[in-house]
């Protein structure tokens, strides 16, 4: 039998569109690793989206993932809206353009790579890997902050 490599993610961003952070807890076999990184200006579901990405683009192609994350936005997009929005042409339900276009191509290219399954998990649940995605968020969005203040 296969593994399956299990990625529990999460998004955080202070003022949901100022310093954002993204977590991610990545479990292959016996071993796990944690990543996160952070952007200086960003929204919440903009950090949802990259922590799937660079999760994602941690795994070589062909392996069989899970990815948990607590972000409606993203499961429900990978299952199905994005193929909507691409068809008409990167626009909304009500026209508009798609944010974070570059994120969502990302995430179809990193799906054809991979065997994606998209699983949502209810956020703070108490899961104790989709926690510490949150506080890997959290943390890298909060260090920027401080980073910021002391640059000032």
């Amino acid at each position: 039998m296969t593994n399956i490599v299990r990625i529990f993610t999460d998004g955080s961003a202070i003022g949901n569109r100022g310093p954002g952070g993204w977590g991610a807890v990545v479990i292959e076999g016996s071993k796990r690793r944690e990543m996160s990184g952070a952007l200086p200006w960003a929204t919440i579901s903009e950090m949802e989206l990259l922590a799937a990405v660079e999760a994602l683009r941690s795994i070589p192609p062909g392996t069989r993932v899970e990815l948990h994350s607590d972000s409606e936005l993203l499961i429900h997009g990978m299952r199905g809206f994005v193929f909507r929005w691409r068809s008409q042409g990167w626009r909304n339900r009500r026209g508009s353009p798609l944010h974070h276009r570059d994120l969502w191509t990302q995430l179809i290219d990193l799906d054809v790579q991979l065997r994606i399954r998209w699983k949502w998990l209810r956020g703070h649940n108490g899961h104790p890997l989709q926690c510490r995605a949150d506080a890997l968020a959290y943390s890298a969005a909060r260090s920027l902050v401080i980073t910021q203040r002391l640059a000032a």
